[in-house]
């Protein structure tokens, strides 16, 4: 029996969509005609909202929002039902943007049933539910420090647990696979590189937290004896109306992003309204200059090694 561990990914097909050029100059960008249906309001997040929680008393609220109050965690985004929300639409237009859910060769295998995925990381879920129902044959199990989200055992298909604690297991010819948000932007305006650096720069000092984890993995993956057939690719994550339908979604998740970061406007010596003001900024720069960032993903297969 295989199992893979999944670490928050997407799949994909080794296509793109044809109307975003790999050509970076801002005139060769066209805009996609294609809409996007994005339910961003149906009953996935109220459902996950009913569970509570038995680390309730681990939570802090700063201007409005809840974080973690849990002093060796690093993690910088709240925990509350908006987070919910925009997570869920971050999962929507990732899987576009992909094609699918993953990128590793496992297709084959989770038709044929019997595997076991894990996702480290999991988040309120969407992805573990949207792939067991596409596998119902294989089991898909979601882990995450925050249970506050989990879905309702009797919203989840048979084929799906999720639990709060961390395990270890990779079974040989099993396969890994990270996909990460690179946080580069290209083609920023004045307020949108403010906002961004000072973005990455508080993050790292507030939580400990490198959000260009992304240029990380190719070497971590490297670095295991027992990983092999390692590759990592990217995808172009257009950000703003100039890209039609997904680039109007887009640029509001990212502006979600930074808005539940407030922890940044100290680090600019602004108030949080202000701060709230300048991201109306970002979305007009985003739209004016065509900015985009980078998807990242890397996957592996676990194989037992063998010195000679």
């Amino acid at each position: 029996m295989n199992l893979l561990i999944v670490i928050d990914v997407m799949k994909s097909d080794n296509t793109k969509d044809p109307s975003f050029t790999s050509d970076n100059s801002k005139e060769n960008r066209t805009t996609p005609s294609t809409p996007i249906n994005i339910d961003v309001t149906d009953n996935t997040a109220e459902n996950m909202n009913q569970v509570i929680s038995p680390i309730l008393d681990k939570f802090k609220t700063i201007n409005g929002r809840d974080f973690f109050d849990i002093e060796d965690l690093n993690y910088i985004l709240p925990s509350d039902k908006l987070e919910a929300e925009r997570a869920n639409l971050s999962h929507i237009l990732r899987k576009h943007l992909w094609r699918g859910n993953f990128r590793a060769p496992i297709a084959e295998m989770l038709e044929k049933g019997g595997a076991k995925i894990l996702d480290i990381g999991c988040g309120q879920g969407r992805w573990i539910i949207d792939m067991a129902i596409e596998y119902p044959s294989s089991t898909f199990i979601g882990i995450d420090v925050d249970s506050s989200f989990f879905p309702p055992i009797d919203k989840c298909p048979p084929n799906v647990c999720f639990l709060t604690y961390i395990v270890r297991v990779l079974k040989f010819d099993g396969w890994i696979e990270s996909s990460e948000p690179t946080f580069r932007f290209q083609n920023m305006g004045k307020t949108t590189k403010w906002i961004h650096d000072t973005a990455v720069k508080a993050s790292m000092k507030e939580r400990g937290v490198n959000v260009h984890i992304s240029t990380m993995m190719p070497k971590f993956f490297e670095s295991n004896d027992e990983l092999t057939n390692i590759q990592c690719v990217k995808i172009e994550y257009p950000i703003g109306d100039w890209y039609g339908y997904f680039g109007k979604y887009s640029v509001n998740n990212v502006r979600r992003v930074f808005h539940s970061m407030v922890f940044v406007p100290q680090y600019m010596g602004i108030t949080y309204d202000e701060y709230t003001e300048l991201l109306k900024d970002f979305v007009k720069e985003s739209n004016e200059n065509k900015t985009y960032t980078h998807l990242q993903r890397c996957f592996a297969k676990k194989t037992l090694f063998t010195s000679f």
